[in-house]
C-alpha cells in the first residue's frame, strides 16, 4: 500500500463530488424536460445541494469529530455514490430533490475528512504536496468532469452521467475500504470556536465578499446551458466544448491567482479579480439585450467564458490567502467558514438566476449576475481602502500561507 495510491483514491472521491455538484448546470434542459419542470425550477437542484452542503458542513464537522476517519470516509462516500444512483433513477422532482440533499450532506462529511486524512498520511516534509494532490480532484472536476459529464449526458442521457459519477465514487469507496489504514486526526473545531473566529476583525466582511463573488458567478453558471443555447445555439454535445473552455480557463485562473497572492497585496488583487468577473458576467446581459445570436453569439460566449474563468477563479486562492492572513492561528477554521460562505453564495446565486430567468429571460440573468458582482467589487474596494489605514491585520513576514495552510489542514471544515 503506497501513500500515493491512497491520495489518488481520495482525489477520485473529490473529483466525483466536484463533478456531481456542478454537472447539472450542463444538463439542465434535459433534466427539466424529463422531470416535467422548467429550467429555472430544475436549477434549484443546484441551489438546494449547495445550501445543504453549506449548512451541513460545519454541523457535521462537529458531530463527526469523534468518529474515526476510516469509517467516516468510507461510509460518507458510499452514501454519496448510492445517492447518485438514486438521482439517476429518480422519476419525480421531489424525489430527486431529496436524494440531492442527502448526497450534499454525504459530500459535506467526506470533504473535510479527506483533507485531514491526506495531511495525516503524508510523509514528513510532503504535506503540502499531499494536499495539492487531493485538491486536484476538485480542480480537474471543474476543468474536465463537468464538460465530460455534459458530453456523456448529451450522448446517452443525463441519467447515465450520474451513474458514471456513482461508479467513480464506488471505485474510490472500495479502494479506500481495502487500502486505507486507521488514521488518527485531531477533532474538528467546536461551533463556538467557529463563531469566535467569525468575529475576528476583517473576517465577516471578507466572508461577505466571498458570498457575493460566488453568488454572482452561479447566477449564470447554474443556468449556463439555457444561456448558451439562447445566445449561441450551443446545445447537446457541443455544450461540452464551451464548458471545457471555461474549465481550462478556471484552472489557469486558479494557478495565476495563487502566484499573484504570494507576491502582491491580496486586498487589491481581490478588487481587480472581482472587477474582471463583473465585466464578464455583465457581458451576457449585454449580448442578450443586443440580440446577439448564432455564430457571433457562440464565439462571443466562448470569449466571455474564458475571461470569466481566469478572473473568476483567480479570486479563490487570493481570498484564501487573505483569510489566512486575518486569522493565521485559526487558519483551518477560517477556511472552513470560507467554504461554507462559498456554498451559501452558490445557493443564493442559483435562486437569483432562477428568478431572473423565469421573469425576464437570459439577458436578465447576465444583468443580475453583473449587479451582484458589482456589489462584490464595491465591498472589496471598501476593504482595500480600509486596509490601507490599518496594519493590525498584517501577518509577520516569516509566516507563509503555504505553511499555515498545510499545518492547519486537519481542521478544515
Amino acid at each position: 500500500m503506497s501513500t500515493r495510491t491512497l491520495l489518488i483514491l481520495l482525489a477520485v472521491g473529490l473529483f466525483a463530488i466536484g463533478t456531481d455538484g456542478y454537472v447539472i448546470a450542463g444538463l439542465l434542459p434535459e433534466v427539466g424536460r424529463d422531470l416535467g419542470v422548467t429550467d429555472s425550477t430544475a436549477g434549484l437542484l443546484i441551489t438546494v445541494f449547495a445550501l445543504a452542503y453549506a449548512i451541513g458542513a460545519p454541523i457535521l464537522g462537529v458531530l463527526t469529530s469523534g468518529v474515526p476517519r476510516r469509517p467516516l470516509l468510507i461510509g460518507s462516500l458510499a452514501v454519496f455514490a448510492l445517492m447518485n444512483v438514486g438521482t439517476a433513477l429518480a422519476d419525480s422532482y421531489s424525489l430527486m430533490m431529496t436524494v440531492r440533499v442527502i448526497a450534499a450532506l454525504a459530500a459535506a462529511a467526506f470533504t473535510p475528512a479527506c483533507s485531514a486524512t491526506a495531511a495525516a498520511i503524508a510523509p514528513e516534509g510532503k504535506r503540502g504536496q499531499a494536499l495539492a494532490t487531493v485538491a486536484a480532484g476538485i480542480s480537474l472536476a471543474t476543468a474536465f468532469g463537468v464538460p465530460l459529464g455534459a458530453l456523456v449526458g448529451g450522448w446517452f442521457g443525463w441519467r447515465v452521467t450520474f451513474i458514471a459519477v456513482a461508479v467513480l465514487g464506488g471505485i474510490a469507496t472500495i479502494g479506500l475500504a481495502k487500502l486505507l489504514p486507521h488514521v488518527d486526526t485531531p477533532p474538528a473545531a467546536s461551533l463556538g470556536a467557529r463563531v469566535a473566529v467569525a468575529k475576528v476583525r476583517g473576517v465577516p466582511t471578507s466572508l461577505g465578499v466571498t458570498v457575493l463573488w460566488i453568488a454572482g458567478a452561479f447566477t449564470v453558471l447554474t443556468y449556463i446551458s439555457p444561456v448558451l443555447e439562447d445566445l449561441g445555439g450551443v446545445r447537446g454535445s457541443a455544450l461540452s466544448i464551451w464548458l471545457l473552455i471555461f474549465g481550462l480557463a478556471a484552472v489557469a485562473g486558479n494557478s495565476v491567482g495563487g502566484r499573484l497572492a504570494d507576491r502582491f497585496d491580496t486586498t487589491r488583487l481581490a478588487v481587480f479579480s472581482t472587477l474582471g468577473l463583473t465585466v464578464a458576467l455583465a457581458s451576457f446581459g449585454v449580448l442578450g439585450s443586443l440580440g446577439v445570436h448564432g455564430v457571433a453569439g457562440a464565439i462571443a460566449c466562448g470569449v466571455v467564458l474564458a475571461v470569466w474563468g481566469v478572473f473568476g477563479w483567480s479570486f479563490m486562492p487570493i481570498q484564501q490567502h487573505r483569510m489566512v492572513q486575518l486569522a493565521p492561528d485559526e487558519a483551518g477554521v477560517v477556511l472552513s467558514l470560507s467554504a461554507s460562505a462559498t456554498y451559501i453564495g452558490i445557493s443564493l446565486g442559483g435562486f437569483a438566476g432562477s428568478v431572473a430567468l423565469a421573469e425576464s429571460g437570459v439577458a436578465a440573468v447576465g444583468w443580475t449576475a453583473g449587479g451582484i458582482e458589482l456589489c462584490a467589487v464595491l465591498a472589496a474596494l471598501a476593504i482595500a481602502v480600509t486596509h490601507r489605514r490599518r496594519t493590525l491585520w498584517q501577518v509577520p513576514a516569516t509566516t507563509t500561507t503555504t505553511t499555515v495552510l498545510a499545518s492547519s489542514s486537519e481542521n478544515v471544515l
